[in-house]
């Protein structure tokens, strides 16, 4: 749908008679503004652009705060490590499970996920955390974030013939992840493809079980479902170079199975709490919190975009997410039938790791001998400090 870009700045200059109309119409330029501006950034592949936005979204509407998070990275500055103090050969990652609100290992997390330009997500139903550290150096490498899957998803339910509802319960079977990657100097030697292919160790299976094993839902109250059998996940801006060709010797790790529609907030986000603000003037906003339904701020653009008069269609930002699928079981499809899921199938964090190592990590810091000079702890010192200044500002 073609929109001409409108002033926002020329309509707020008109006459202030009639207030809660101005308002109005200047929303509805933003949003469709908004619309324009990344469709056109996508026409021209502009992944800055796009990077930009969420980068504007991180400190408009923070969830955790900056400031905190600088203090953390001071008190854990000692985890972080140049290129020049690491050898490639000596790489020994191991996962640590972040639990919820409290600990190292969470304000760890936090540290490593506030340098993402995507805006901080604490994921929502089930839901498990790694750092993923290197003993031999005594360092973060980088982090695993997944989360309960989404209830529908074309590319993966295509895959699978669910019985009469039953697709649910099986789905649940699964995970998604939302924050998979490396932080420098390991990103330098392709870090995010040893942090990606952990998803699939035997590490995630164990520890999803001992997280939810005997633990039951929320709203049903019904047994979560046991054992975890895939994960699915989807790249950040279209195709993804972390994921593709992940493999461990001849098993594609990484299955690439399709692309997401197309639709979501993320146009939108950097103008959320403008969303929000008018809804609320308009008694028309839907709280957050459990009891509100799914994706409230998907419900809430929905209907400041009905109220507006505008298309419900702009909501299809028309970036197409590339989907991968993390089979972890001998028989999934057969499982998503109804039938047996079969046996797990195993890997090894050390065998993974040794097969990282010698197939992507030597010869990429072979290929790119300066990688170790890169001042990587000063570079996390300056964008958290950056950040923090954002918002105090």
């Amino acid at each position: 749908m073609a929109h001409q870009l409108r002033s926002p700045k020329a309509i707020s200059t008109a006459s202030t008679t009639h207030s809660v109309a101005i308002h109005d119409e200047l929303l509805r330029a933003r949003l469709e503004n908004a619309h324009v501006a990344f469709q056109q950034a996508l026409f021209h592949q502009d992944k800055d652009y796009l990077r930009s936005i969420h980068a504007a979204t991180k400190t408009v509407n923070p969830i955790i705060k900056f400031t905190n998070v600088f203090r953390l990275f001071q008190k854990h500055r000692q985890l972080f490590r140049n290129g020049e103090k690491i050898s490639v050969a000596q790489i020994k990652p191991k996962l640590y499970l972040v639990e919820n609100g409290r600990g190292k290992w969470h304000e760890i997390y936090q540290i490593v996920r506030s340098l993402w330009s995507l805006p901080y997500s604490r994921g929502y139903g089930r839901r498990l955390r790694f750092v993923v550290f290197d003993e031999h150096h005594e360092a973060v490498i980088g982090i695993l974030g997944l989360q309960s899957p989404p209830a529908d998803l074309s590319c993966r339910d295509e895959l699978f013939s669910y019985p009469s509802q039953r697709k649910l319960e099986l789905v649940n079977h699964t995970l998604d992840a939302h924050t998979v990657g490396a932080i420098p100097p390991y990103s330098h030697i392709l870090g995010g493809k040893l942090v990606a292919g952990l998803l699939a160790s035997d590490a995630v299976r164990r520890a999803y079980w001992r997280t939810y094993i005997s633990k039951k839902t929320t709203i049903n109250d019904r047994l979560i479902s046991q054992p975890l059998v895939a994960i699915t996940t989807t790249s950040a801006f279209g195709r993804s170079s972390i994921y593709n060709r992940l493999k461990y010797q001849n098993r594609l790790l990484a299955e690439p199975i399709g692309y997401t529609k197309g639709y979501g907030m993320v146009h939108f986000d950097d103008h959320y709490n403008d969303i929000k603000t008018w809804l609320e003037s308009k008694g028309l906003l839907v709280p957050s919190g459990f009891g509100h339904g799914p994706k409230v701020r998907w419900q809430n653009t929905t209907i400041a975009l009905r109220a507006l008069g505008l298309p419900t269609e702009l909501l299809r930002h028309g970036l197409a997410r590339e989907v991968f699928l993390f089979r972890l079981t001998t028989s999934l499809e057969r499982g998503m039938s109804g039938g047996a899921f079969g046996r797990p199938i195993a890997l090894g964090m050390d065998d993974y790791s040794k097969f990282w190592t010698e197939r992507w990590a030597v010869p990429r810091s072979k290929r790119m001998p300066n990688w170790s000079r890169f001042e990587s702890v000063e570079w996390i010192n300056s964008t958290l400090r950056n950040l923090a200044d954002s918002v105090t500002g």
